[in-house]
């Protein structure tokens, strides 16, 4: 042929790759990311205009990842959760982005016993109850998703809340997929500042870009901010008056 398109964001999840020899040999980097490394931008257009978020949600991304170029359209650009159907306009409803922080409330990250994936037994719980608070205001269980990025977290968010149609995964699992409430639970806490996953970056871009008009993101800002990308994540939330603390909760 005399020429080959590739659509994609070498900015979110990476292939999957599970050979120690296949990722040393390179085959954890798609060919959009090596395309993108050896000829840069010319052969690179950027779509600028999304269709999904309120521009509350989208703009850490888009500062982080994208130069700061992505755009809300006019129709997505200040869409809220209070507007849909049924829904009752309470604070939770009524702001598109908010961070809750859990430092200093013993919300520690844990082993989960006889596997090798960590959980947040608290940080679920807190979960949970901000899913229920929605719930009972009136959105509907398969307009809202529950990410986390460990599987011992997924498994035990889906014991708390047995909800039919409600969404509970990794975030893999969620790669390409919308909801109109998203709610994040980061999982790791601990005096080390250990955050295994939440290095990857790319995957915290694709977890905060699911939510359409309500993002909730559950994490301990004493562990994630030892890393500068979540500090910037941190100081997003504040500029948006969006940050609140574990203890405003009631917890």
């Amino acid at each position: 042929c005399d020429r080959v398109v590739l659509a994609g964001d070498h900015c979110q999840l990476p292939p999957t790759v599970v050979s120690r020899e296949a990722a040393a040999g390179g085959f954890n980097v798609s060919m959009f990311e090596r395309l993108q490394s050896l000829y840069g931008s010319s052969v690179a257009h950027r779509l600028t205009v999304q269709y999904r978020m309120h521009e509350a949600i989208m703009g850490f991304s888009s500062a982080e990842f994208y130069n700061g170029q992505l755009q809300a359209d006019a129709s997505v650009a200040a869409h809220r959760l209070a507007e849909l159907p049924d829904v009752r306009d309470t604070p939770l409803a009524r702001l598109p982005a908010e961070f809750i922080d859990t430092a200093g409330a013993g919300f520690d990250d844990e082993m989960e016993p006889d596997g090798e994936s960590r959980r947040n037994p608290r940080e679920a719980d807190l979960a949970q109850r901000k899913v229920r608070e929605l719930l009972d205001g009136g959105v509907r269980p398969g307009d809202i998703a529950v990410i986390a990025p460990y599987a011992a977290q997924v498994r035990l968010l889906r014991e708390l809340l047995p909800v039919p149609e409600l969404e509970i995964d990794s975030v893999d699992g969620f790669q390409g997929r919308e909801k109109e409430a998203v709610v994040i639970s980061l999982v790791r806490s601990n005096p080390k500042g250990e955050i295994g996953f939440l290095s990857d970056v790319r995957r915290t871009n694709v977890a905060l870009t699911r939510a359409r008009r309500k993002l909730l993101v559950i994490g301990d800002s004493a562990t994630l901010a030892r890393d500068p990308f979540y500090q910037r994540m941190l100081d997003y939330f504040e500029c948006l008056g969006a940050y609140r603390t574990v203890w405003e909760e009631g917890v």
